[in-house]
C-alpha cells in the first residue's frame, strides 16, 4: 500500500507539471510510462492542479524514513536482529559425540579395572584354597596313620587281654588237657554271660567230652559244695528244637541229662534252650536263656 500510494502521488505531480507547461519529447516519454504503468497498477486518475505536498517522513514506511534506512543500521534496529536490551538467549551448546565415547571407554576401564581386583583375589583364594587343601590332604595322610596305629593298639590290647585272661583262668581255674575252666560267681543271662568270656579272650564251657565234663563236674562241686549253683556253659539249641550244638557251632555228640521218674530233662521245648549244670551232680538242665545264673568261662591254650 505505501508502494501504491508513492506512485500515485509521483503520477499525480507529473502530470500537474504537464499540464502547465509543453512537454520535451523526453518528459512525453516519461509520461507515457507513467500512465502505462498506472494502468498497469491500476491506479485511479490523479486530478487537481498539483501533487499534495508531502514530505519525505510522510513517504517513508512506519518506524523511520528513508534516510534512516539508507544508513549503514547504526542506532536503528534491522527486521531479524536481536535487541542487545534484551536477555541473551540460553540455548545449550551440543555435546560432541567424543564425550559420549569418552564416558563409555572409561566405565570400560572401570569394570576392567575391578575384574582385574577380582581375578586378583580369585588367585589368592585359589592359593589359600590350595593350601588348605594340601593341609587337609596331610591332616587325613596324619588321621589313617594314627587310625592304622590305634587300629594296632586295639589289637595288641585285645591279644594281651585275651592273654591275661587265659593266665588268669588257668592260674585261678582248672586245667584239662589243652583249656582250662574258670567259675565266675557274677549273674548273667545266657548271651552276657558268652560276651564276657570272649571280652576275656575265652567262651563259655564247651566239654567236648567225658573226660572234660567229669573235670568240669568235679570243679563245680568242690567250688559250690555243700550248696547246689546252676551255671552256664557253651550249649543251646536256639537255631533249631532239639538239635543242640556247643558255641562254636559244632554238634554235641553226647550228653549227661538230669533224669528222675517225675522231672525229666530236656522239657522247656521252645521255651528252654540254653543248657547249665548243677554244681551238686553236675547233671545238665535246659533253661530260658534269659535266666540269671554263674557261668563258666574256657580258655585255649
Amino acid at each position: 500500500m505505501a508502494v501504491g500510494c508513492g506512485v500515485l502521488l509521483l503520477l499525480g505531480a507529473l502530470l500537474g507539471a504537464s499540464r502547465g507547461r509543453e512537454l520535451s519529447s523526453e518528459e512525453e516519454r516519461q509520461a507515457l510510462m507513467l500512465k502505462h504503468l498506472q494502468e498497469v497498477l491500476q491506479l485511479p486518475d490523479v486530478e487537481g492542479e498539483g501533487p499534495p505536498e508531502m514530505t519525505l517522513t510522510e513517504l517513508a514506511p512506519e518506524g523511520g524514513t528513508g534516510q534512516e534506512e539508507e544508513e549503514d543500521g547504526e542506532g536503528a534496529p534491522v527486521k531479524g536482529d536481536v535487541n542487545p536490551s534484551g536477555p541473551a538467549p540460553t540455548t545449550l551448546a551440543p555435546q560432541p559425540e567424543e564425550d559420549g565415547f569418552t564416558y563409555v571407554f572409561s566405565r570400560l576401564d572401570s569394570l576392567d579395572a575391578a575384574v582385574h581386583r577380582l581375578n586378583v583375589q580369585f588367585h589368592a583364594m585359589d592359593l589359600r584354597v590350595a593350601q588348605f587343601s594340601q593341609g587337609l590332604a596331610e591332616l587325613r595322610g596324619r588321621l589313617a596313620e594314627t587310625q592304622e596305629a590305634l587300629s594296632a593298639l586295639v589289637q595288641t590290647s585285645t591279644r594281651n587281654r585275651h592273654d591275661i585272661g587265659k593266665i588268669d583262668g588257668c592260674l585261678r581255674g582248672r586245667r584239662i588237657h589243652a583249656k582250662c575252666f574258670l567259675i565266675f560267681r557274677e549273674f548273667e543271662g545266657y548271651e552276657a554271660a558268652q560276651g564276657l568270656c570272649q571280652h576275656r579272650g575265652g567262651s563259655l564251657a564247651m566239654p567236648a567230652d567225658e573226660a572234660e565234663l567229669a573235670a568240669l563236674r568235679r570243679y563245680l562241686h568242690q567250688a559250690f559244695q555243700p550248696f547246689n549253683w546252676p551255671a552256664w556253659v557253651g550249649i543251646h539249641d536256639r537255631r533249631a528244637e532239639g538239635l543242640w550244638l556247643y558255641e562254636n557251632g559244632q554238634r554235641v555228640s553226647f550228653f549227661d541229662w538230669y533224669r528222675d521218674p517225675l522231672v525229666s530233662q530236656p522239657n522247656g521245648g521252645a521255651l528252654e534252650n540254653c543248657v547249665s549244670l548243677s554244681s551238686d551232680d553236675g547233671k545238665w538242665w535246659d533253661n530260658a536263656c534269659s535266666r540269671r545264673m554263674y557261668y563258666v568261662c574256657e580258655f585255649r591254650l
